[in-house]
C-alpha cells in the first residue's frame, strides 16, 4: 500500500512540475521570448515547448 501511494505521490509531483513549467513557458512566450530562451529557462527541449505554442 505504501509503495502504491509513493508512487502516486510521485507521479502527481512530475505531473504538478510540468504543468508550471509550460504556463511558464506560455508566459515568456507572450513576452516574445525566442522558443530556445524558453526551452533553457524552463530546462526543457525546444520541441516540448513548441508543441505548447502551437
Amino acid at each position: 500500500m505504501e509503495k502504491i501511494y509513493s508512487e502516486g505521490l510521485e507521479n502527481g509531483e512530475k505531473r504538478g512540475e510540468l504543468k508550471a513549467k509550460k504556463e511558464m513557458a506560455l508566459s515568456l512566450a507572450e513576452m516574445g521570448l525566442p522558443v530556445e530562451t524558453i526551452a533553457k529557462a524552463v530546462n526543457l527541449s525546444i520541441n516540448d515547448i513548441q508543441k505548447w505554442l502551437n
